[in-house]
């Protein structure tokens, strides 16, 4: 082999700045210990034999920079005999993880061997533990046996970061980090050892010491940050509130940093004040409420305590975005114009597949509405009950005299689906197959569609299917709905179609309209039977927080629905009263934080001469799970849940169930068990194992299978 004869004459940026394009023979690393050079190579742009210039070479350095692995990398530049160019990238690797050291967290403490000690020591534990520290940690890669990684250690200690947040921590922070075979990592849980105020010229200090609410000498919850915040730009004193924080020897000093607000800048005498702008109430109650000013000379802190019952009551009233203007003084009296935070326009953040105008339509906020805290929290909660958004972030903000709502959403990556199965139907015995197609979100306008078609296989051969449409979007209605259907249930077999709305007629409160029209046949004869046309009329209120995995919130319905009244047919009257309420439970085990929710549901069902086969169901997987069901007129249930996220969309629940005929000597049905839900593909799919009342003890449950949320 020919000897080559290795010609250095240039490092680094010496070396690139003399070689402006030349065409790299040979691309090689050195200095790497455990990471291999293919992997290092293949964030190099550019192969060997191409033409490069110093820009490119300085870029694949930082993009092997970038691959977190080492400390330094220097592009090096030299010839081989025949004039072959050999680029080199030399770079310092950081060491492999021998042992992770957390210092500054303290570890759980541990029972001493009776369960009341290990209750004890549950309870005592700190909120975050150097358990959970560490696990946080190796979940991004840092932990013994890796190479230390500079890009994931920066996510994993902001990872740290945020499970203190999640905590209600604020005031940490990360100390001393120090690589090595020996990666040390200090945290450092301060105190707050003190306020201090800065921006305060005319109000008093103590009207703004007396509104923060952060102990001294404990850790700073963020709850009680956000909440003294909130108070300070809620006072009628400051147009702004922001928070910084200064070491000091033996924690943290939070500094308010107060704008006030200034409507008088110069003491004067005053006859009074004259609001303008006030549109949400009648301009004489507020002019009333207005303090009286001091007799003589008045100073700007008189004005805003005069005004002060005024943004009182606003702010009661959830005007969270109000300000106050001054426009001057007018033969003594100076006059103020109220901004009640009046929407001028919506911008919609670029990135969904959900188009501008129909989320700009389902939040129903338009331009020169009042942006209340109920408006707001209601436009929040309309979009994430389409199921589309895995989150919702609305930003208002003031851009001059114009109020501005910034709306970022994330989008949840598959809302379709389609799937095929066999499966033993539970009524004939024989088997079914079924295929379910679903799309949600059609061409990004809030339209969803369905079909589910089942054909028995053996024996009858019966078929049953259901085409079903959601629009959310349309002009006046927040829904527009129409199913059509063939179903047997029994002997009878049933084809029909229903029409629903859905108007506003507040905030998260909806009245729904609804008519359905069936035929049905008592088979085998194919005897008709008489027709059932309904008219439904229901009011539903829902501000839950989130449709796919729901912690706070309630959702309720009061319908009345009324057969044969204009119609041909069966004639009776049907009364629905519904109540669902969700509680948020945060439980920490063996240093693992998880996302629990309280459920709860009251219904029931009074009927007054429905047909048996109309009648409403007491027990089966909508009802009380896992017990046989059987037909009543009149019912109430109560269902109990603790629901346990285990994915997003998924769920682990154990729950109880209730119910009992309202009449004299009718039935009571109880059952207890486990569900399994989950939200796959736009499809919901939940398993019950019950262990119901009725029927003979064991410990092998009944199996339920249900397609949709009981509540």
């Amino acid at each position: 082999m020919k000897r080559a004869l290795l010609l250095v004459f240039g490092l680094g940026w010496a070396c690139l700045a003399a070689a402006q394009a030349f065409v790299a023979g040979r691309i090689e690393v050195v200095g790497n210990v455990h990471i291999t050079a293919r992997e290092i190579l293949a964030a190099v742009p550019f192969k060997a034999g191409d033409t490069v210039t110093r820009e490119q070479v300085l870029a694949a350095r930082d993009a092997i920079l970038d691959l977190g692995y080492f400390s330094e990398v220097s592009p090096e530049l030299a010839f081989e005999e025949g004039d072959l160019i050999v680029l080199r990238f030399r770079v310092v690797e950081f060491p492999k993880i021998g042992h992770v050291a957390i210092e500054g967290v303290p570890p759980a403490p541990k029972g001493k061997g009776t369960l009341w000690s290990w209750i004890q020591a549950a309870l005592a534990a700190p909120p975050v533990t150097e358990a959970r520290v560490r696990e946080i940690l190796a979940d991004h890669g840092i932990k013994s046996g890796q190479v230390l990684n500079r890009k994931k250690l920066e996510q994993g200690l902001q990872a740290v970061l945020e499970e203190y947040r999640n905590k209600d921590i604020a005031t940490v922070q990360i100390g001393n980090v120090i690589p090595g075979e020996e990666l040390v990592i200090e945290i450092q849980e301060l105190n707050v050892v003190g306020h201090r105020f800065q921006g305060l010229s005319m109000v008093p200090e103590e009207e703004a010491r007396k509104l923060v609410a952060v102990p001294v000498g404990a850790l700073g919850k963020m709850s009680a940050i956000q909440a003294s915040l909130a108070q300070l730009t809620r006072s009628v004193f400051f147009a702004e509130a922001n928070l910084t924080a200064e070491p000091a020897e033996d924690g943290l000093v939070l500094v308010w940093q107060l704008k006030e607000r200034v409507l008088l800048p110069t003491p004067m005498e005053l006859k009074g004040i004259a609001l303008a702008g006030v549109k949400a109430f009648p301009a004489e109650h507020m002019q009333a409420r207005l303090a009286p000013l001091p007799s003589g000379v008045s100073t700007n802190l008189d004005v805003l305590r005069a005004l002060a019952p005024v943004n009182d009551y606003y702010r009661r009233e959830g005007f969270f975005l109000l300000d106050f203007v001054a426009e001057g003084v007018v033969d003594g009296v100076l006059h103020i114009r109220v901004k009640e935070g009046e929407l001028n326009r919506i911008e919609v953040a670029p990135g969904s597949r959900t188009a501008a105008w129909v989320i700009e339509r389902v939040m129903d906020l338009a331009p020169g509405q009042a942006l209340t805290e109920a408006r707001f929290s209601a436009a929040r909660q309309a979009l994430m009950s389409l199921g589309y958004f895995s989150d919702v972030t609305l930003e208002p903000r003031w851009v001059g005299d114009d109020l501005v709502l910034k709306v970022t959403v994330q989008d949840i990556d598959k809302l379709g689906s389609l799937r095929g199965s066999v499966s033993l139907s539970p009524t004939t015995g024989g088997l079914v197959g079924n295929l379910e197609y679903a799309q949600k979100n059609l061409w990004g306008t809030a339209q969803d569609v369905s079909l589910s078609f089942s054909r028995g296989l053996l024996q009858t051969g019966s078929t049953t299917w259901n085409l079903s449409y959601v629009g959310r979007a349309f002009p006046v209605y927040s829904l527009v709905g129409l199913d059509l259907y063939r179903k047997e249930e029994g002997d009878v077999r049933t084809l029909g179609g229903k029409v629903s709305l859905a108007y506003p007629v507040g905030p998260y409160l909806d009245l729904s309209l609804g008519l359905t029209s069936e035929r049905s046949w008592q088979l085998p004869e194919q005897n008709e039977l008489e027709p059932r046309t309904v008219v439904e009329v229901g009011l539903v209120w829902d501000d839950r927080d989130s449709p796919l995995f729901t912690r706070r919130g309630h959702r309720a319905r009061i319908s009345l629905e009324r057969a044969g009244w204009f119609a041909p047919g069966v004639d009776y009257l049907a009364f629905r009263g519904e109540v669902a309420r969700f509680w948020p439970v945060d439980l920490t085990l063996w240093g693992v934080e998880s996302r629990l929710a309280v459920a709860s549901r009251v219904l029931t069902q009074w009927g007054w001469n429905v047909p048996e086969r109309y009648q409403f169901d007491l027990g089966g997987v909508n009802s009380v799970r896992g017990a046989k069901a059987t037909r009543t007129e009149r019912l109430s249930l109560l269902n109990a849940e603790l629901r346990w996220e285990v994915a997003q969309g998924a769920w682990i629940s154990l729950f109880g169930d209730l119910g009992m005929e309202l009449r004299s000597g009718g039935a009571v049905k109880a059952s207890w068990g486990v569900e399994l839900a989950a939200s796959i593909m736009g499809m919901f799919v939940r398993i019950d194992l019950c262990w119901p009342t009725d029927r003979e003890p064991t410990w092998v449950p009944a199996f339920e299978f249900g397609m949709s949320p009981m509540f």
